[in-house]
């Protein structure tokens, strides 16, 4: 899970940040966290941020952008994650509406178990939201793809093409990456440039996956194992 925090004063976030990564850790979940310390710093990460983030704690009052005009641009650029504005600015709170907020916490009130309430409860949608779709990030183009429909992922260099239903998407990325993002979703490394959807194989062999489709997909030595492992499992 991708957590980022946005405002311009350092000790809030850091006093934020220490009670997020220790919900984070009591939960086990996996987590990275970003830091911003303004609306302008964000929106410079704009690419990489639309398809990664997926929990922002956003400040409103900034200097530059404040965090209403930072979520509106952030929402046309087809951003979904979950915005939680975090403010001293008790007047915004309507506004936040328009930007599809999850939620309005202002910060001398709020308690450490508000926090983890609000945050817990988004870090669930997060979990709906990535057992049904992934969103792309090719040249010019987002693409919000339904996880169930991909076959595998195919990467050269660092360009990672997806192939789902009768469409093929090309984005810049790693397999690596994309691993932790599908992991426990059924994919699988059958070789160095192949994640593949356990569900679309059809049959296999020590250096050969045939998925359901009828395309052929080699499988390397150092992988087959566990390939051969889980199929046998059954993990979906």
């Amino acid at each position: 899970m991708h957590i980022g925090f946005c405002d311009d004063e350092a000790e809030v976030i850091t006093e934020y940040k220490e009670i997020i990564e220790k919900i984070c850790l009591r939960e086990n979940f996996e987590y990275t966290i970003s830091t911003y310390r303004s609306g302008e710093q964000l929106l410079f990460d704009l690419e990489e941020i639309v398809p990664s983030m997926d929990i922002l704690f956003l400040d409103v009052a900034m200097p530059g952008k404040n965090g209403l005009e930072v979520a509106k641009e952030l929402r046309d650029n087809d951003y979904t994650g979950e915005i939680i504005f975090l403010t001293y600015s008790k007047n915004a709170v309507y506004y936040a509406f328009d930007v599809k907020a999850n939620n309005y916490l202002l910060k001398e009130a709020v308690t450490e178990g508000r926090i983890e309430e609000v945050f817990l409860n988004a870090a669930e949608l997060v979990k709906e939201k990535r057992e049904e779709y992934i969103l792309l990030t090719g040249v010019g183009e987002h693409r919000n793809i339904p996880i169930g429909d991909i076959r595998f992922f195919e990467v050269n260099k660092k360009i990672v093409t997806v192939y789902y239903g009768n469409q093929d998407f090309e984005f810049v990325s790693t397999i690596g990456k994309l691993e932790n993002l599908l992991f426990n979703k059924g994919f699988i490394r059958i070789s160095r440039p192949y994640l593949v959807s356990t569900k679309h194989i059809g049959s296999f062999s020590y250096g050969e996956a045939v998925l359901k489709s009828g395309e052929k997909l080699p499988v390397g030595r150092k992988y087959y194992k566990e390939l051969k492992e889980k199929m046998k499992d059954g993990k979906k």
